[in-house]
């Protein structure tokens, strides 16, 4: 997922979802209905109900527009939760596997921040399919297939 997976379109009044987050609404249907009930009901008992009362059922122009941003809002702090998430994911993966002194050893002024958690992300989820395999090589392997190193750099 990268950062601007999620983006308005000012020219055509739209916005897209990244796969990652689209996959997460799809799972919360299938695994977690009952909890999405209780954060409806939750709503609803929390003020909701009396708001959609006083609301007129005519719409304007500016109404259309802060329903827009709302709903933009809505994704975007749900993608960042999410991406969140991920990230306490594959530092949670990484220290079950033993990778923390591996990545520990990463020169950060040579390999970005960005870099380092996706390769991380990558060889924890092969570390599972893999398990054969030393964690500290595949996380390299991975860290080397996406290390795009600036040419300026005298390392290089």
């Amino acid at each position: 997922m990268n950062d601007d997976s999620f983006y308005t379109s000012d020219a055509d009044s739209q916005f897209v979802l990244s796969y990652e987050l689209i996959s997460l609404l799809r799972w919360l249907m299938d695994h977690d209905e009952d909890k999405l009930k209780k954060i409806v009901s939750h709503a609803l008992s929390s003020g909701l109900h009396e708001e959609l009362q006083r609301d007129s059922t005519v719409v304007d122009t500016n109404e259309l527009e802060e329903i827009q941003e709302s709903i933009i809002d809505f994704f975007g702090i749900l993608e960042a939760i999410f991406l969140e998430a991920m990230h306490e994911h594959a530092v949670k993966k990484a220290l079950e596997k033993n990778l923390m002194p591996s990545i520990d050893q990463i020169d950060s002024t040579v390999c970005d921040n960005a870099t380092v958690r996706f390769s991380v992300e990558k060889a924890t989820s092969d570390i599972e399919k893999k398990p054969e395999e030393d964690p500290k090589d595949l996380l390299f392997k991975e860290l080397l297939r996406r290390w795009k190193p600036d040419k300026k750099s005298v390392l290089n």
